[in-house]
């Protein structure tokens, strides 16, 4: 009977959704208060996600993947993040654009010139790290 409660108990935590909070869409720095939409590329198409109050849920059919394309839209921004391990679903994230100048933080001040934009994911909960992608301009 034990056995049975256990293995009932694993089913029902493995069948949970895996729901993402984002704490925090920024622009510089600054909080925004622009709605987002997060999709997920699923066989080459984009899948929009199921939001919560707090965030986004990963849509059930990629739930077994280890790695997700995600893009995040908000105001004129389209923010496109490759591979990013399933691990990092499950904490809080910060989802950020820096625009120029660019903080030193996000860009080297040596790429400065031939950077577009830079943008970001912070996984909270973890100092330090991020998911940063920069631009780099067309010559």
């Amino acid at each position: 009977m034990g056995i049975f409660i256990a293995l009932l108990f694993f089913c029902e935590a493995k069948a949970q959704s895996v729901s993402t909070k984002i704490v925090r869409v920024e622009i510089d720095g600054k909080s925004t208060k622009k709605s987002y939409k997060v999709f997920f590329l699923s066989n080459g198409n984009w899948i929009e996600s199921e939001k919560t109050a707090t965030g986004f849920v990963v849509p059930s059919q990629l739930k077994a993947e280890e790695y997700l394309t995600v893009l995040i839209t908000f105001g004129k921004h389209r923010l496109e993040f490759s591979k990013i391990h399933i691990s990092n679903f499950s904490v809080d994230w910060i989802v950020g654009v820096d625009t120029k100048p660019f903080s030193e933080e996000f860009v080297k001040p040596e790429e400065a010139k031939i950077t577009e934009r830079a943008y970001y994911i912070e996984f909270e909960g973890e100092p330090g790290r991020r998911l940063v992608i920069t631009e780099k301009k067309i010559r």
